[in-house]
């Protein structure tokens, strides 16, 4: 029987770099290239209060909270992971909401895709994969043009987006 302590010996430390982020490659294919980090998000459990005896007790919640998911993306020169992320955002406020689930097969309008975050082993063989579900874009963060930057730096922009959850696998 391993011992904790020889069990933790053995690992290895996750390496920040290590990740791949595919949302729908036919569509997104800009997005997947161009994340340059993840911000997995929190999740939590908001108590219960029952009240008791002249106090409030609190319990174990009942809902799951997630938080949301932001991904910054460096800009390529001729914008198109901009322009794939600002055309999804503009979709989902022009379309009805549609699921790919309920889809025709000659239908393309759809409001929300599942995003999967590889984690990636030092060997860049894939360890676990967390997949958000039914994502859609709530915001594309500023885009900073700076004319007096000393060195070259690639411009940057934040994408946050809310899902209805996530599942991790290996």
């Amino acid at each position: 029987m391993a011992t904790i302590e020889s069990t933790l010996e053995s690992q290895n430390f996750l390496q920040p770099t290590g990740f791949k982020v595919v949302v729908l490659r036919k569509r997104f294919k800009n997005l997947e290239f161009f994340a340059q980090s993840v911000q997995h998000p929190d999740l939590s459990v908001a108590p219960a209060v029952a009240p008791f005896r002249g106090t409030n007790a609190q319990l174990p919640g009942d809902k799951l909270e997630y938080g949301t998911l932001t991904i910054d993306a460096i800009m390529d020169e001729n914008m198109n992971v901009y322009k794939e992320m600002h055309t999804w955002l503009k979709s989902t406020v022009e379309a009805k909401y549609k699921t790919p689930s309920a889809l025709n097969s000659n239908d393309e309008d759809v409001s929300v895709y599942d995003i999967s975050l590889m984690v990636l082993s030092s060997h860049n063989n894939t360890i676990d994969t967390i997949r958000y579900k039914d994502t859609f874009p709530i915001s594309i963060g500023t885009v900073n043009f700076q004319s007096t930057a000393d060195a070259v730096q690639y411009v940057t922009f934040p994408i946050t987006f809310a899902y209805t959850g996530f599942t991790i696998t290996d």
